[in-house]
């Protein structure tokens, strides 16, 4: 997965003048209904970065080594070809509310994605925790993504947890990650259907029934396998 470089990394807390802190970064949005464009460039500016509008989705797929990252309309875009053939970090913003948006986030291993119900400073700091540690994913989002499974309390839901064997343990990682099968295959040395195998059976010790419900519940319940990835939930 594509992340911000750590090079530019931002520094919140203490920065008093972070244009001196970072060299500028090149954003460019793809918001063709401005959807969240209109709030979020005018602090893209104040702070040194430069937004670039892509004037079609096909942009988004030829942008270059001279673009950092892009910040992306999901409901814009239509095909989910445009997002992974993207070369650069891909963040995605939406204004919908339902859990479901998540699993494009995840199939297209986007960087990120948030929903533009929290303020224009807000969206601008999860976007910037979601590039330098991919992913980031709206809490309010993943709440949604559970229902209408029953909320257990903390201690149920880490017992669940601790239930998982290490390799399994090591699937959950992958799979709130977005890898794909096929990748979680080559990087842990077996086969595919030994993969799929592993996925079942977390998905079955979690009680849920998706890769997208144990992201959720992973990251709702603050499991110690995510809570490192995730510590705007900590």
């Amino acid at each position: 997965m594509l992340g911000w470089p750590p090079e530019r990394a931002r520094i919140w807390g203490g920065a008093k003048n972070l244009k001196d802190e970072v060299p500028t970064v090149r954003v460019m949005l793809y918001d063709p209904n401005q959807v969240f464009s209109a709030s979020i460039r005018p602090l893209l500016h104040r702070r040194g970065d430069i937004p670039i509008e892509a004037r079609s989705a096909r942009a988004l797929v030829s942008a270059d080594a001279q673009i950092d990252c892009c910040l992306v309309a999901l409901e814009a875009v239509s095909r989910n070809r445009v997002l992974t053939d993207c070369k650069r970090p891909v963040f995605l913003i939406t204004d919908r509310d339902d859990g479901s948006v998540l699993r494009k986030a995840v199939s297209v291993s986007a960087a990120g994605i948030a929903n533009t119900h929290i303020m224009p400073g807000e969206l601008l700091h999860a976007i910037d925790r979601g590039l330098a540690s991919p992913p980031y994913y709206d809490p309010q989002l993943l709440r949604a993504a559970l229902q209408p499974a029953p909320l257990l309390g903390d201690d149920d839901a880490l017992e669940l947890a601790h239930h998982l064997t290490p390799r399994e343990d090591d699937v959950l990682r992958r799979i709130v990650r977005g890898e794909p099968t096929s990748h979680m295959a080559d990087q842990m040395g077996v086969s595919v259907s030994t993969v799929r195998s592993h996925v079942q059976n977390v998905l079955g010790k979690l009680g849920v029934n998706s890769r997208l419900a144990a992201i959720a519940f992973a990251i709702n319940y603050g499991i110690d396998t995510v809570r490192e990835k995730h510590p705007q939930l900590s």
